[in-house]
């Protein structure tokens, strides 16, 4: 994964020096964005969920499984086949439970919610293999950066903790793009993270479980090209 980073990092590096010695090979349009419904699946919290199962053998809390996810983002071509893409996806996910707290003199019953909401920023380096003006499907893979902007809320009965952290990882997409016209594409768009970072709920005193950005994103959407 660091690989990955750095290899976009100066790959990013490179785009203005060959912005300068853009070929003209063909017509084609340079700017535009993109607007993505669709679903993502993950990230993986198995450390907090585990550590939940193992202290309270009665619990039936699962993992985060996948929602609903809005992406939009902004392209800029400088070559027919490579363009660099900045964009963000935002979605919600939730785990929630009812089970028992068993001491040795006393059980009671705990009612425990968790309420995972994110943002992913991107910024990707795509390759569109795309030959002539007249190609009416395009088929595009790319890799890039995901900063991971996260927040947990964790409700215990009545109480209530939040806690808000950043992480980094890099991510690989491919897609394929129909022309409606040489403006308006049909963008069809698989998007693989991978990353870690933490957060913090109420157990062990407030520390910190380690939450595995293995991310999955599947979208379809129109990219609009303005310019």
């Amino acid at each position: 994964m660091k690989k990955l980073i750095i290899f976009t990092l100066v790959l990013s590096a490179a785009v203005p020096a060959l912005a300068q010695r853009r070929m003209n090979s063909g017509q084609y349009h340079s700017e535009g964005f993109y607007l993505l419904l669709g679903g993502t699946f993950g990230p993986s919290f198995s450390d907090f969920f585990n550590y939940i199962s193992n202290t309270y053998p009665t619990s039936k809390l699962k993992d985060f499984g996948g929602n609903a996810s809005f992406s939009l983002g902004y392209i800029s071509r400088f070559h027919r086949n490579f363009a660099v893409d900045a964009g963000f996806t935002i979605y919600n996910m939730k785990s929630r439970g009812v089970f028992a707290d068993t001491g040795v003199f006393s059980s009671h019953l705990i009612d425990r919610e968790f309420d995972y909401q994110a943002a992913i920023f991107t910024g990707t380096i795509p390759i569109y293999f795309e030959f002539n003006p007249g190609q009416p499907v395009v088929p595009y893979i790319g890799i890039g950066i995901s900063i991971f902007s996260m927040r947990l809320d964790d409700y215990y009965n009545s109480d209530a903790y939040r806690d808000s952290r950043v992480a980094v990882g890099g991510h690989f997409e491919a897609g394929l793009a129909l022309k409606l016209t040489p403006r308006i594409w049909v963008d069809a768009r698989g998007r693989w993270h991978g990353g870690s970072g933490h957060l913090a709920t109420f157990e062990k005193n407030f520390g910190d479980f380690t939450i595995r950005q293995s991310v999955a994103q599947y979208g379809l959407g129109i990219d609009y090209f303005f310019r």
